[in-house]
């Protein structure tokens, strides 16, 4: 007797089983899918990080064919001994040379739409 109870004990067990996984499987796709999502967002950013650096690297190419840093040394080396001193104390012309290495990158992004 004790075994048709425990073999019926495990056919309920079973049911139970089989309907916890019916009821779960609109759960199952949510995170499926919320996966894929999440996996979607860091190969979009993947590639935008890519492709600001080829961006920038573009653009530093430019900025040297151009001459543009020897423009901004050369331009600074004319000033003042004194004035000269305090811009590279404070880094302006590496200042300069950033913001014009942001200026470039962005000029190159619109350029190319990546």
């Amino acid at each position: 007797m004790q075994f048709i109870l425990d073999f019926l004990a495990f056919l309920s067990s079973v049911g139970d089983t089989l309907v916890g996984f019916i009821t779960s499987i609109p759960d199952y796709f949510h995170q499926f899918f919320v996966y894929l999502n999440a996996w979607y967002v860091k190969m979009k950013f993947y590639f935008f990080i890519m492709s600001l650096q080829m961006a920038y690297d573009t653009a530093v190419y430019l900025l040297n064919d151009i001459g543009f840093n020897q423009m901004i040394a050369s331009s600074f080396n004319a000033l003042p001994s004194e004035l000269r001193y305090y811009a590279f104390l404070f880094k302006i012309p590496q200042a300069i040379s950033i913001y014009f290495n942001c200026l470039a990158t962005a000029f190159v992004l619109r350029m190319t739409r990546f």
